[in-house]
């Protein structure tokens, strides 16, 4: 009998997991709030191979029809209509989880709330290199935005994936990768702030058990790699059952730290062998900004060690790496003035990092919709730090600016400038201009979602760099 499946939401991990399931000889029918207009080449290209559609409001109707459900991991578990499917011996899974199920090789898990895309892409490049010695190969998916159902049926056993996972895709884990790596663990995904992608956490408590799911179900030859400078990752140490292996600024029993030398900046040690101590001197080889960057170096260090890369690989990997698009990025310099796209900080914690990379002068750019995050630990950050004017930008503008305010007479210290930012990114770059004087720097990193003013943090990143272009070439004319 030819197993009935539904796919619940055409993204594009479920786009090539349908696709994937029709050349298995399943009967497929996608289920999407959008119309055929709306979800263009993707409804033409799986209409054209046979699947079956069920669009629009009342997508989510009578699930109990068919025998597996695979959800999109922007629609939540509690949905009523997916938990009346399960009451009902409905089967209910997710891409990422039949991956899991499916993949013949070692995967490389990792996740956070912040610095997982860097880290996972370091790990990633680092492994081609090492992978291409033995005559194999290395696949990068995930939350990265490339789904692990374009390369399944290219992954042989001697190769290795490397998989970046949010807290939606680990949420209904049953089984865990074979090495986990956890950069952080703050708060994010508290309130539905995407309208195409309504899942969130309903509590904190929620948001790290799912992160847990990476690790929970290892066995003792499989390897977890945790940040040692992070609280919340320390706390899930208990839980290990693989070798664990922690990373930091302060020496590790088993695993890597940095160390601040005047004359060479930092140098990274490691010593999941004891053989080479030292492996890094951020002079000489790390291009990246920032200790949180140390941090992600030293954990995709120690995964690709776990994994089998020599040294030398793991060192070519990181030499002249500069890291992920919009995620601290070095836009230019113009007058005087440095730019950095930060638009990939969508919550406080990862601003509040990006605020330490700096000792010049800054100018930030704060603010978008509201995920239901507490500012006031970054309204202290700012007011301890080299901030001089707040760019305050959409729903939660406000809101940061009353914890700038509140941190400073709390503290004792004077306030940055608060400065409305306006609509439009270049009404935000006008009022950005304005405020900052040469020799400063220019930071977009709004510890906000872009939902409401962008459509993505892509796009708001994407504008900011235009504008930066279109401030050059005016000053040449």
């Amino acid at each position: 009998m030819i197993e009935e499946v539904a796919v619940l939401g055409l993204g594009i991990e479920n786009l090539s997991l349908a696709k994937y399931l029709i050349t298995e000889g399943i009967r497929v029918t996608v289920c999407d709030n959008r119309e055929p207009a709306a979800l263009g080449e993707r409804y033409d290209s799986l209409k054209r191979l046979g699947v079956n559609f069920q669009l629009g409001p009342s997508y989510l109707e009578k699930l109990e029809k068919y025998d597996q459900v695979y959800r999109s991991p922007g629609l939540p578990l509690f949905e009523p209509q997916l938990m009346e499917a399960a009451r009902k011996n409905v089967k209910i899974s997710s891409a990422m989880r039949l991956f899991m199920k499916l993949c013949p090789c070692p995967v490389i898990g990792v996740t956070g709330t912040k610095g997982k895309g860097t880290t996972s892409t370091l790990i990633y490049r680092i492994l081609e290199i090492s992978q291409q010695k033995k005559g194999s190969k290395a696949y990068l998916g995930g939350n990265i935005g490339i789904a692990p159902f374009e390369f399944l049926t290219d992954v042989s056993a001697q190769d290795l994936v490397v998989l970046e996972l949010s807290s939606f895709q680990l949420e209904d884990f049953d089984r865990s990768v074979d090495i986990a790596v956890i950069t952080n663990i703050t708060e994010d995904h508290l309130a539905p702030a995407d309208p195409l992608n309504p899942n969130y956490h309903k509590s904190r408590e929620e948001y790290i058990k799912a992160k847990t799911n990476l690790f929970k179900f290892q066995n003792q030859h499989q390897v977890t790699i945790i940040n040692d400078c992070d609280p919340t990752s320390r706390e899930l140490i208990p839980m290990v059952s693989g070798r664990l292996l922690k990373y930091g600024s302060a020496i590790q029993q088993a695993g890597a730290w940095f160390v601040e030398k005047p004359e060479s900046g930092y140098v990274i040690y490691w010593n999941p062998d004891s053989k080479e101590p030292e492996l890094l001197i951020t002079s000489e080889s790390i291009q990246l900004r920032g200790e949180h960057n140390l941090l992600n170096i030293s954990a995709a260090a120690l995964a690709c060690h776990a994994a089998g890369a020599d040294i030398q690989s793991i060192r070519a990997g990181i030499a002249g790496y500069t890291g992920l698009e919009h995620r601290l990025e070095f836009v230019g310099s113009v007058n005087g003035i440095q730019f950095f796209d930060d638009s990939f900080a969508t919550a406080p914690d990862p601003t509040i990092v990006a605020l330490r990379a700096f000792t010049e002068s800054v100018t930030l750019i704060a603010g978008g919709a509201d995920k239901g995050a507490n500012f006031s630990s970054l309204g202290e950050e700012i007011v301890k730090s080299s901030v001089k004017t707040v760019v305050l930008i959409g729903i939660t503008g406000p809101k940061i600016g009353m914890s700038i305010e509140q941190a400073a007479s709390r503290l004792g210290l004077p306030a940055p400038q608060l400065v409305k930012g306006g609509q439009t990114m270049a009404d935000i770059f006008t009022a950005v201009i304005e405020h900052t004087a040469p020799g400063s720097v220019v930071l977009l990193s709004t510890a906000s979602a872009s939902f409401g003013m962008f459509k993505n943090y892509k796009e708001r990143g994407d504008l900011f760099k235009t504008e930066v272009r279109k401030y050059a070439q005016d000053l040449q004319d």
